[in-house]
């Protein structure tokens, strides 16, 4: 027969029933929710680190619009030399087909005010060109001696400076633009060449090249001879017809048949660039 428990034990025994229950509820209770507690703040420090990246790209937001503000207003300059106002209603529409009329309509007034006479007008039609950089690349020479004597590196040093421009455009990327050649067969004299080339000069502000030009009399009349018949009567009172040549008394002022190639170069213009507010 079990002894009767005394208040001791019972103490004793409420207390391991305690700490049992206690231990139980820790583990099937508050450790997980304990672990999800500790996992919840590794995401909350992650999301947090990430919201103040987030925050500082923010913050650098107005430096970077005001930084493609200004390249694209330095682009745009730079650009409306390759806009060409003779194609604007093809940069507008996009459609080529009417390009070549655009043309004579833009190039006509410099060829009537030039009054030269147009035998013939040829244009070729919109097409794609790339364009190369023009620089100079200077001709340094070097040998085994001279070499050998730059135990400084002055030499090399001096050589790479003065080729530092030419090596950084050699590596650029090339840019095509839309072309479009023309082919002018003229006549008349060398004040209306003269004349339409310096309205072609005025033209700078659009990208217009004046590829070649080839005159088939270029002394435009100077020192050409022509051949006249003139009668002359003989002592015996006979008349007889005598040819012979007479300078023309032109001064370089006559004219003469003038080839002229022209290219038009032209780049769509750069859209702005969208920023938000």
């Amino acid at each position: 027969m079990m002894r009767e428990m005394s208040y001791r034990d019972k103490m004793i025994l409420l207390i391991i029933s305690v700490i049992i229950i206690l231990a139980v509820g820790f583990f099937a209770l508050i450790r997980p929710k304990y672990n999800t507690l500790v996992a919840d703040k590794a995401i909350y420090n992650d999301t947090y680190t990430e919201w103040e990246g987030i925050e500082a790209k923010k913050a650098q937001i107005p430096v970077l619009k005001d930084n493609i503000t200004k390249e694209y207003n330095e682009a745009e300059e730079i650009a409306q030399m390759f806009v060409n106002e003779a194609f604007e209603p093809v940069n507008d529409t996009l459609d080529n087909l009417k390009a070549n009329y655009f043309l004579d309509q833009y190039i006509q007034p410099m060829i009537d005010d030039s009054q030269l006479k147009v035998d013939s007008f040829s244009l070729g039609g919109i097409t794609s060109q790339t364009l190369s950089y023009y620089y100079y690349t200077p001709d340094i020479l070097t040998y085994s001696l001279l070499e050998s004597a730059d135990i400084n590196g002055a030499y090399a040093a001096q050589a790479a400076d003065l080729l530092k421009t030419s090596n950084a455009l050699s590596e650029r990327l090339e840019a095509e633009v839309m072309t479009n050649n023309l082919s002018l067969s003229v006549s008349g004299k060398k004040e209306n060449l003269m004349t339409f080339l310096t309205k072609m000069k005025e033209e700078e502000e659009n990208a217009v090249r004046i590829t070649n030009v080839s005159i088939a009399d270029y002394s435009f009349g100077e020192g050409q001879t022509q051949t006249i018949t003139e009668q002359q009567t003989n002592p015996d009172g006979t008349v007889t017809e005598v040819t012979r040549e007479v300078p023309v008394a032109s001064n370089g002022q006559g004219e003469s048949t003038m080839e002229i190639g022209i290219t038009f170069y032209n780049a769509k213009p750069i859209d702005k660039p969208v920023l938000g507010d």
